[in-house]
């Protein structure tokens, strides 16, 4: 399976009774999609500062947790 994925660039599904779980998959791909995933991060960051700026009040986490009911 490692083989497979890291020789040939094929993803491997792992399953269990026919449903997937989980996936080996090529080193490049994980590490394009840990980079698309910051890369949102910064974008969600410098999002929410720009909104502070423009004179959004933030909202306490406390607060944000009780209006969603956790």
């Amino acid at each position: 399976m490692v083989s497979r994925a890291h020789y040939a660039g094929r993803i491997t599904y792992i399953t269990r009774r026919g449903q997937r779980l989980a996936a080996i998959v090529p080193v490049e791909l994980a590490e394009a999609i840990e980079r698309a995933e910051d890369a949102s991060d910064v974008a969600a960051a410098r999002e929410a500062l720009d909104r502070i700026d423009a004179g959004d009040t933030p909202i306490a986490l406390a607060e944000l947790r009780s209006e969603l009911g956790l």
